[in-house]
């Protein structure tokens, strides 16, 4: 199976080879990225990232300076293409957490973490919320483990033509699920209006779209969706000892 699976990637990478759109998780260039199911342009050939992994990479690089200063980074449920780049990076000490054990530091539940307060310099918290029932409750653990000064990026499916998050708890099984949420195992489909809840759980927060920042033409080269938005959140200044 593994022998088929090499075999599978070594394929697909001969097919995609050429350099008109780049990786900048893995730094590789394609003729095109892979399809989806969904989609066209979508997943990397090499490193698998999707647009959101290349756009946050790039977010967190250029915009945020991930690596410029020593920090200590609490990481959710942390996809394959963005957990090398930023494990290369020596002035990370970096953890990584999940309900699921496998493959991650410390295993947790996100609305009752085992951290101490203002625990963490930054978070990474990528298409985890729309998972969580209370996702209330997690959102002031996120506040609570973050060091005033540092940041939090919250990433989720977003409807922006709501006003408002769509969610119903009569909505239970896998099929309605897909069709309310877009995903089977979605509680809920954000609006922009995920902004108000973050700030009643105490934080200060800024929308981002992940492309606006960077040079014309990156949209198209590294293969990113140009809405795709980052909620950039920090500890207010008055909580600061």
């Amino acid at each position: 199976m593994q022998l088929r699976g090499a075999v599978a990637r070594r394929i697909r990478r001969a097919r995609f080879r050429g350099d008109a759109v780049e990786c900048p998780c893995c730094g590789r260039t394609w003729s095109a990225f892979a399809p989806a199911w969904n989609r066209a342009d979508a997943i990397c050939p090499g490193c698998g990232a999707h647009e959101r992994h290349r756009g946050l990479w790039l977010y967190l690089r250029d915009r945020v300076g991930l690596g410029r200063e020593r920090l200590k980074l609490l990481h959710f449920a942390p996809e394959y293409a963005l957990r090398g780049p930023i494990e290369a990076l020596d002035r990370i000490d970096y953890v990584t957490a999940d309900l699921d054990p496998a493959g991650v530091d410390v295993q947790l539940d996100i609305t009752d973490m085992p951290f101490e307060d203002r625990a963490f310099d930054a978070i990474i918290c990528s298409h985890v919320l729309e998972h969580v029932p209370d996702d209330r409750a997690a959102m002031s653990e996120l506040a609570r483990v973050l060091r005033p000064g540092g940041w939090l990026l919250v990433l989720v499916p977003l409807d922006v033509g709501r006003e408002r998050t769509h969610e119903d708890p009569a909505v239970r099984t896998p099929q309605d699920r897909e069709r309310e949420f877009l995903q089977h195992d979605h509680v809920r489909l954000y609006a922009p209006d995920i902004a108000d809840r973050l700030e009643d759980a105490g934080l200060v927060v800024r929308a981002e779209r992940l492309a606006e920042f960077l040079p014309e033409g990156s949209v198209a080269r590294f293969g990113l969706l140009a809405d795709e938005t980052v909620f950039h959140c920090t500890v207010p200044a008055s909580l600061r000892p």
